[in-house]
């Protein structure tokens, strides 16, 4: 059942959304992944590559994402979202406070969140210029 790693390359912006959410379903429907985990999938991806397109090229500067996925077993995906933009390790960053009221909680944090629920298997890294975040998916988990 494994297949081969495939890779995909667009701009970074709002318009390649499209193309990236049916490249990554692509990969889930060949690991055989369950409807509701690609729902859960697509959540992701979006608020990762919306996150890319939103912060990671300053000023507006134009840049690229790079997404590749490979499926080791039936029912497993492994998904990496990488981009050549400022350097940054959402894993770091400190969760929310889900305390506060909502008129007095800074905004930022929830995505971040919404990923580590989501994807319990994530990781990051700065490689070359690349900034790299690679995440597996399950259909029992």
């Amino acid at each position: 059942m494994p297949c081969a790693t495939r890779s995909l390359t667009v701009a970074a912006n709002t318009a390649s959304l499209r193309a990236v959410l049916e490249f990554t379903r692509t990969g889930a429907r060949e690991s055989s992944l369950p409807q509701d985990r690609i729902g859960e999938l697509d959540l992701l991806i979006e608020e990762i590559f919306m996150n890319v397109c939103s912060h990671a090229y300053p000023d507006g500067q134009p840049g690229v994402v790079s997404l590749t996925y490979s499926v080791p077993a039936s029912g497993e995906l492994r998904v990496e979202v990488a981009d050549q933009g400022a350097e940054f390790n959402p894993l770091t960053e400190a969760p929310p406070d889900l305390t506060m009221n909502l008129e007095s909680r800074p905004v930022g944090g929830l995505g971040i969140l919404l990923i580590k629920a989501l994807a319990p298997s994530i990781e990051y890294r700065r490689d070359r210029d690349w900034n790299r975040l690679t995440f597996g998916m399950s259909a029992g988990s």
